[in-house]
């Protein structure tokens, strides 16, 4: 499953990470889950998206961009585009 889909419906959670934090790292994240008004499994499950999956869904999308870069591909001004395209959907 490609990394983009994480977002978009809501997800159900079913794996369990583990990790051990000193008593000051466990406390200072307990306090900016308070202050954020989130529960601390979900400000750690955004710290992850943002350190982790961002940067992997911003390299498959780069990754696409250069498949169909790569495709050469004849391209037109959008307004011939849109009448080809528009022609080639009512004849076909």
């Amino acid at each position: 499953m490609p990394l983009a889909a994480t977002h978009a419906t809501s997800p159900v959670y079913t794996k369990r990470v583990q990790t051990v934090l000193s008593t000051e790292q466990y406390e200072l994240l307990l306090k900016i889950a308070q202050e954020r008004g989130k529960p601390l499994s979900v400000l750690v499950r955004e710290a992850i998206v943002e350190a982790c999956f961002q940067g992997a869904v911003l390299q498959q999308r780069r990754a696409a961009l250069q498949q169909l870069l790569s495709l050469k591909a004849p391209v037109a001004d959008w307004e011939e585009m849109e009448k080809e395209i528009t022609k080639g959907a009512l004849d076909g």
